[in-house]
């Protein structure tokens, strides 16, 4: 069940802090920096499908003003669809867009802290992403939903 990090390069201290944290608990991760520079779009499109399909979990590391970034609001699509666990990771008192809401948001080092537990917590309970076969993608999107409001609940409640 690896764990998909992106982050832009001026988020890259969090995002390593981020990816140190969850290989300290022994949870694969991928950790992978999307800025446009020096890459088409075509070659981000293919990297992504790539990398979003071998991922479990997606922590998209966000600036404290997220603004206008389109593959920020791609990987969230492509997360969705393919009923990967999504939450983000966001330094700072910034406001994030409402769009955002539905997924749980970490902004402090003990949020991490909460996200290692509700993952161990899906595969303790058995609720991982490889599905029998004949399952179907409704059992995952079920586990996918209770996966971000746990989580949710748990940054709310602190612990």
């Amino acid at each position: 069940m690896p764990v998909l990090i992106s982050y832009r390069h001026e988020e890259r201290l969090d995002a390593f802090i981020l990816n140190e944290r969850l290989l300290l608990e022994g949870i694969p991760t991928q950790l992978v920096q999307y800025d446009s520079d020096g890459q088409t779009r075509d070659d981000l499109y293919g990297s992504f499908c790539q990398q979003m399909s071998d991922a479990t979990h997606w922590v998209g590391v966000l600036p404290a003003s997220v603004g206008e970034q389109w593959w920020t609001a791609w990987l969230l699509g492509a997360a969705a669809m393919g009923c990967r666990r999504v939450s983000f990771y966001c330094k700072g008192p910034g406001t994030l867009p409402e769009c955002l809401g539905r997924w749980p948001i970490m902004r402090e080092r003990p949020h991490i802290d909460l996200f290692v537990r509700a993952y161990h917590d899906e595969r303790t309970f058995e609720r991982a992403m490889s599905l029998p076969p004949g399952r179907g993608l409704g059992a995952d999107r079920d586990n996918a939903d209770y996966f971000h409001a746990d989580l949710k609940a748990k940054i709310r409640r602190g612990f």
